[in-house]
């Protein structure tokens, strides 16, 4: 369910004998030498039809487009929009065309399957109101599906146009790029749906203030993890919010600027940087600093990472974690590490068949896993997923450091969630990361 595009075309080569791999790589080169706003990253790859394929992020809030070639000399765009607004679309639409006349693109025209083309008819027709009035449609039937799977207390629909790897159990309300949204706010939406233009972030034509700060509004809500970068990126990150609240400012000063979080945010930079940089208004921290001061500090702020997460991980294994660890998948996607402080988690999966192929029950797993004689096996129970754990001391350096190997398991299939702490006091705290494994 969403808008956006579908189209397909022939790109000319002169080069005889040129792969559909080399022409990816030469569109990626000119999308990514794209000098201004929005910057494109790029990533070759294949899709799941084993075609050569790009995939291209324009937006933090929009699925990655992809380019592929089902063979040499054809292309074919997929791009879902509705996720960021009319604005994404009209740029992406735009961005499509200067293609084509980079690289001799000829599109094919609309055709009769409602799946193929644009259904907005913006590409091929320029109608940019047409864009919106479908944008608006979308979130009409949208409204109406939240509202009619939250007629009950115990049912309902907790993300919209959200990430599927990251839930937040704490937060209340129906999660959107935007912030949490309450079923009555829905309820407007099915009759009235330009009550709900808040909800896309790149609503108007046009890279201006609305475009940067619904930029920084969608990384605040989903990305930062609120407390001092502890890796670059963070840093990175951090650096290129704050500079999207001041470009936003510094274009509408009376756009609608989250003042705490970008106190918060400059208070981090500074404390990682030694600084916090500012392109076109050098007097403005103080602004912010006043402006912050003036907002009632009872009022809710912006960030779902202030609270833990859920991720999603490998073989349909998921885990809590606070919202403030750092993440990172080792080499090959197997292996996944969250950490902070004294306090490291290793998450990596498997399935499992006995000698003769034969299903494995979560029992028989987790006998063949290897335990140490010493140290006390804790055990946990949840429906059909069994787990088995064991807490140690082991040395590093010189210092004495503490380790839950936490194994849990289900038929077919087991996960390793081990555990590492400098402190033995945060036990309890490891014992309840294990047992937040699912599957």
């Amino acid at each position: 369910m969403g808008v956006g595009l579908y189209l397909s075309g022939a790109y000319a080569s002169d080069e005889v004998g040129q792969s559909p791999e080399d022409w990816l790589d030469q569109v990626a080169s000119w999308l990514e030498s794209h000098e201004e706003e929005p910057l494109m990253l790029c990533e070759a790859g294949v899709n799941g039809d084993e075609q050569p394929c790009l995939s291209v992020q324009i937006h933090p809030c929009a699925e990655d487009i992809e380019i592929s070639v089902p063979e040499a000399g054809v292309c074919v765009v997929s791009a879902k929009t509705s996720t960021a607004g009319p604005g994404y679309h009209i740029f992406l639409c735009n961005l499509l065309h200067s293609l084509a006349a980079q690289f001799r693109v000829e599109w094919d025209g609309p055709a009769g399957d409602e799946d193929v083309g644009d259904e907005t008819g913006y590409f091929f027709d320029g109608d940019a109101g047409a864009v919106r009035q479908e944008m608006l449609q979308w979130l009409s039937a949208l409204a109406r599906v939240v509202v009619e799977n939250c007629k009950e207390d115990d049912v309902g629909i907790r993300m919209v146009s959200m990430p599927l790897d990251y839930s937040y159990p704490e937060q209340t309300g129906i999660l959107t790029p935007s912030g949490p949204r309450d079923p009555a706010w829905f309820d407007d939406l099915v009759e009235a749906p330009e009550r709900g233009i808040a909800f896309f972030p790149w609503w108007p034509e046009g890279v201006g203030a609305a475009f940067f700060l619904g930029r920084a509004l969608t990384r605040l809500w989903q990305d930062v993890r609120w407390r001092v970068p502890i890796v670059e990126d963070e840093g990175e990150l951090l650096m290129d919010i704050h500079l999207d609240l001041e470009r936003a400012h510094h274009l509408d000063p009376n756009c609608a600027v989250p003042w705490r979080e970008w106190r918060e945010l400059i208070g981090y930079l500074n404390e990682y940087f030694g600084y916090a940089e500012f392109q076109h208004e050098e007097g403005l921290e103080d602004e912010i600093e006043r402006r912050a001061g003036a907002i009632d500090p009872a009022a809710r702020l912006i960030g779902y990472r202030r609270g833990p997460v859920h991720v999603t991980l490998t073989g349909s294994w998921s885990l809590t974690i606070p919202g403030e660890m750092a993440e990172e998948w080792e080499a090959g996607g197997e292996t996944w590490c969250a950490w902070h402080g004294s306090r490291t988690v290793w998450f990596t999966s498997w399935s499992v068949t006995g000698e003769n192929d034969e299903t494995m029950t979560a029992e028989e797993i987790l006998d063949s896993r290897p335990w140490p004689e010493e140290g006390k096996i804790l055990t946990h129970q949840d429906g059909e997923l069994l787990g088995r754990a064991v807490f140690l001391p082991y040395e590093e350096d010189g210092q004495t450091l503490w380790n839950l190997k936490g194994y849990s398991a289900i038929e077919g299939s087991f996960a390793l969630c081990s555990v590492y702490l400098q402190d033995e006091s945060d036990l309890e705290w490891a014992i309840e990361t294990w047992k937040s494994m699912r599957n």
